[in-house]
């Protein structure tokens, strides 16, 4: 202590020093706490806090099984529409006086026997076949047109059947004998086979038959 400065003077240094040193500790101390809680929390933040939630996409649903369109029955004979074989039964007659020279004029009926009406329109189909229903020759050629009609339950039509003779060709027909005649009711795809015992012509180019339109039989 140096002679002469009085002693408050060195008191009132001290306190103020000590003063000064108070009042920055806590500052630091307050300073260090509030970066320890930053701290804290970022540590124990866990990842299902974190992380955004996604939502569960639900199953997509089963998809109906289709249902399958059943099949259209099958045609019957009977059930309307274009007469078909299945619905007649038919003969070839010949009418005293048919003949003419080299060729007779028959009569082809075909006959509805089924329950129910069915629709007609134009020419048969004919041809001649042997006993094994095959073809013999040349198809029938057609005659003159015809009008539509409709052929009730046991009703009968019937068509100009000329049938040529064979031997009027000599050795170029090629004659064999036929056990009857095909016939295709007009627009159907099935037939019936009338019977008639004749001599037909194996050479396609010959044609021995010309039938005509059905027409309702009187």
């Amino acid at each position: 202590m140096t002679s002469g400065t009085p002693h408050w003077i060195f008191a009132a240094a001290a306190i103020g020093t000590a003063t000064l040193l108070g009042a920055c500790a806590p500052a630091s101390s307050q300073s260090a706490g509030a970066e320890a809680p930053a701290s804290s929390e970022a540590t124990s933040a866990s990842p299902s806090e974190t992380a955004t939630e996604v939502p569960s996409t639900p199953p997509a649903p089963s998809p109906s099984p289709l249902s399958t369109p059943e099949a259209d029955p099958e045609p019957t004979a009977g059930d309307g529409g274009v007469c078909t074989a299945a619905d007649l039964s038919g003969a070839v007659t010949t009418e005293p006086g048919a003949g003419a020279a080299g060729s007779v004029y028959r009569t082809l009926t075909l006959t509805n026997t089924s329950e129910d009406a069915c629709d007609m329109s134009g020419y048969p189909g004919v041809s001649y076949v042997d006993a094994a229903g095959t073809q013999l020759g040349a198809p029938a050629d057609r005659g003159e047109p015809g009008k539509a009609f409709t052929l009730e339950a046991g009703a009968s039509a019937a068509a100009v059947l000329r049938q040529v003779n064979a031997g009027n060709y000599g050795a170029d027909c090629g004659a064999v004998p036929a056990a009857g005649v095909r016939v295709y009711p007009p627009g159907a795809t099935d037939s019936l086979v009338l019977p008639q015992e004749t001599t037909a012509c194996s050479a396609s180019s010959i044609v021995l038959m010309t039938v005509g339109a059905l027409q309702p039989a009187g």
